[in-house]
This record gives structure tokens, C-alpha cells and sequence, in this order.
């Protein structure tokens, strides 16, 4: 929703917003209220007459106040993919679909053909390393070409509301529908696409130099590089590109060192993605010290067997400590079916040796404990915003009370 906010200034709008995790101190609002981007509390107090159309995530209930108000005034209520689409017009589109990896995938894609010159628009799911600044969030850019390239986002069916002239496909795993539903998904977002599909697994035909972690962010870079190439760009070019890409925003991000361990923050929240990164980090790393907080109590339920048997797996293969939070709430009206004492369970049961931690000053007292020089600590873990912010404490504090 931010992406959209700054967006949406950028083409000449006049912008306000709410959010029930407001808080006036944190850097992204600041940033956000320096664009002249106006919060405030989610109550339909920034709500009135004079208000155009309201903007919502489907994260938010349809009793919110906001949503109420905008009702009440007969405003129109958008969907954020119907915004998106609303700002992008008839100009070309690139969209980038998948399970995982579209992120890095959409960001890199972004970079490439600004480093070529083509001056595209460009909405994404986490900042780009190389774009971010301290005033600059570094999730969007708005050029000024007739293309725009996005991560389409199939938790919500949200993509299939695009038709674009390219796109790409990273992989397919169950992740907020069963298998066979995805499939159908992700077939009519190929159909509805007017030019260039690219869909995994692609030929890694190219040698690809990359600064990020991991076989899958190879992967991510040969999808990138495969659309590029069919789209008539210099092989040559499009490799030095890649090369010089610094990564995405918490997709294992290596916050700093500290006494000799290394911090890795990164988003992963699903099985497949938690995988990705467990696995991405051994091949660097021989002992991990990792912490997870699921993002949300329906994900934690249905994933539930995933997360046992990728982190039962992952232990047994490296040892190290696995270390789980409780389950991130941000309000609503949720059923609390399971929690992350109930995974911690499940894993024990598995003769995993998991920590529950209580919270973030409990947890680093634990990591503190266990991590040695040479050692990698990886966070993970989706939508909390204390996640960067407790890598980035390791980093200063580190062993400090």
C-alpha cells in the first residue's frame, strides 16, 4: 500500500492514508509524510467529502471505520490491483506472477532495464537495494516511458485483474489456495497475457554473476535475464546488469556482522520460501541460529505440516538452534485455531529441539547464548515491522543489556 501511496503522489495525485499500526516515529511514515502524503489514525476521520476514492489492501475487514465512511459518503472503493491498474492505464506492462521469487524477480527486471535506459515504472513488493536511500523507500520508481513493470500478487486473486503485454512465472506451490486451484489461476494469468510468457523452470543457458545467496536468486536471475533476451536486449548488457544488482530488501539480507556472526534477515513466511532460505544460508554458512514468527494465525494452520517437516528436515541436515515467536497480530477478526506453541510442540514431538521465545529480548539473550564466531543468525518472518528493526539490533547491541 505504501508502493501505491508513492505512486500515486508521483502521478500528480493528492494522497492520504491510514494505517492501525500508525506510528508517528517510524522511518516509513516519516518518509511517506515528507512525500506530503497525509496520515492519519484508522478511524474515517481522513474521510470526508471531499476524498475521490478510497484505496484498500485485502488485509482490511469490510467493517473497518475507513471502509464504513466511504460508504456512508457513497465514495468509491477501490481494490489496490484496481488502482494500480487505474494509475498504469494503457501503457505496457510487465508482470511478474509466482509462488516465490516474483520480489526479487520484479525488482531485478526493474533494475536491468533502468540500467539499459528504458526508464520504467516500476511497483514492487520490497525495496531494491541499489534504489533505496535514506529518503527513498526504494520499492517503487516512476519513469517516464510508456512501460510499467509489477509483482502481481496471486494471494488474493488480485493478478488475474492485469492483462499484460509480457510476463513471467516463477513457480507454483501451495501457498493461500490448494494446488490445483493455483494452476487454473496462474493458466488464465498466461492467457490474459498478449506477448511473452516466461514460465518456470527456465534453461540456465546464461552464466550469471549474482550478489545475493542462494540457487533459487539464481534462478530468479535467469527468469529476468530470459525476458530480456527474447525481448531483443544485448546478452552482454543484460549480464553486467545482473551483476551489479545488490538485492531486495529483507529476501536474505545480510544486515552486518557481529563478534564474527553474520545477520541475515529475510521474509520468508510459507514452507517453500522458509526452505529457500534455510537451505540458500548452509550452503555459506555451517552452523545457523534462525528465529521464525509466523505472520498470521490461518497461514500458521494451514501450513502447519509444511513448517514442521521443513525445519524437522532442515535441523536434522545442520543442527543449529531454531527459535519461533508467537504468531504476529495485527488486529482484526481472526480465529486463533493454533499458535506458535503449538508448532514449537510439533516439533519437539519430531525430536527437534525448537525454543519458544516469549518475545525479542528473550530471544537475543537465547541467540546471544548459542551463536559463535563463523556462525550465521537468520531471521525470518513476514509482515511484523520489529523484524528489521531486531536484525539490525543484533548488529548494534549485541551482547549489551
Amino acid at each position: 500500500m505504501n508502493g501505491l501511496a508513492q505512486l500515486a503522489v508521483l502521478s500528480k495525485y493528492y494522497v492520504s492514508g491510514s494505517d492501525r499500526a500508525y506510528d508517528p516515529l517510524n522511518e516509513l511514515f516519516l518518509t511517506l509524510e515528507e512525500m506530503n502524503i497525509q496520515l492519519s489514525a484508522q478511524d474515517g476521520s481522513g474521510i470526508d467529502t471531499s476524498t475521490d476514492q478510497v484505496v484498500y489492501s485485502s488485509a482490511i475487514e469490510f467493517d473497518n471505520p475507513d471502509l464504513v465512511k466511504a460508504k456512508e459518503l457513497k465514495i468509491p472503493i477501490l481494490h489496490r490491483a484496481e488502482f494500480l491498474k487505474q494509475l498504469i492505464g494503457d501503457k505496457q506492462l510487465i508482470a511478474v506472477a509466482g509462488t516465490a521469487g516474483k520480489t526479487t524477480t520484479t525488482g531485478l527486471l526493474g533494475w536491468i532495464f533502468e540500467y539499459l535506459g528504458k526508464d520504467p515504472s516500476v511497483y514492487n513488493g520490497a525495496a531494491v537495494t541499489n534504489w533505496k536511500e535514506p529518503k527513498t523507500r526504494g520499492n517503487i520508481r516512476k519513469g517516464n516511458s510508456d512501460l510499467w513493470i509489477i509483482e502481481a500478487d496471486e494471494s488474493d486473486k488480485s493478478f488475474l485483474n492485469f492483462h499484460p503485454t509480457h510476463s513471467i512465472i516463477t513457480n507454483i506451490s501451495k501457498d493461500h489456495y490448494e494446488l490445483e486451484e493455483l494452476e487454473g489461476m496462474f493458466n488464465q494469468f498466461e492467457v490474459q497475457t498478449s506477448g511473452i510468457t516466461i514460465r518456470g523452470p527456465v534453461l540456465a543457458d546464461l552464466k550469471l554473476q549474482i550478489q545475493m545467496l542462494g540457487e533459487h536468486n539464481i534462478e530468479n536471475a535467469h527468469y529476468a535475464a530470459q525476458l530480456c533476451i527474447r525481448l531483443g536486449f544485448d546478452p552482454a548488457l543484460v549480464k553486467e546488469a545482473i551483476s551489479k544488482f545488490k538485492g531486495i530488501e529483507r529476501r536474505l539480507e545480510i544486515i552486518g556482522t557481529t563478534s564474527g556472526i553474520t545477520i541475515i534477515d529475510d521474509y520468508a513466511h510459507n514452507p517453500a520460501k522458509i526452505a529457500a532460505a534455510l537451505s540458500a544460508t548452509a550452503e555459506s554458512y555451517k552452523n545457523i541460529h534462525t528465529y521464525w514468527r509466523p505472520h498470521g494465525f490461518s497461514p500458521l494452520l494451514q501450513g502447519m505440516t509444511g513448517f514442521v517437516d521443513i525445519f524437522t528436515k532442515h535441523w536434522k541436515q545442520n543442527g543449529g538452534t531454531i527459535n519461533i515467536l508467537p504468531v504476529f497480530y495485527a488486529g482484526g477478526t481472526v480465529q486463533k485455531k493454533v499458535t506458535a506453541s503449538d508448532l514449537v510442540h510439533h516439533l519437539e514431538s519430531a525430536g527437534v529441539p525448537a525454543r519458544l521465545m516469549p518475545d525479542y529480548p528473550s530471544l537475543k539473550k537465547e541467540l546471544e547464548a548459542h551463536a559463535k564466531a563463523g556462525d550465521a543468525v537468520l531471521g525470518m518472518g513476514a509482515r511484523d515491522p520489529e523484524l528489521p528493526l531486531f536484525a539490525k539490533q543484533l548488529i548494534a547491541e549485541w551482547k549489551t543489556p
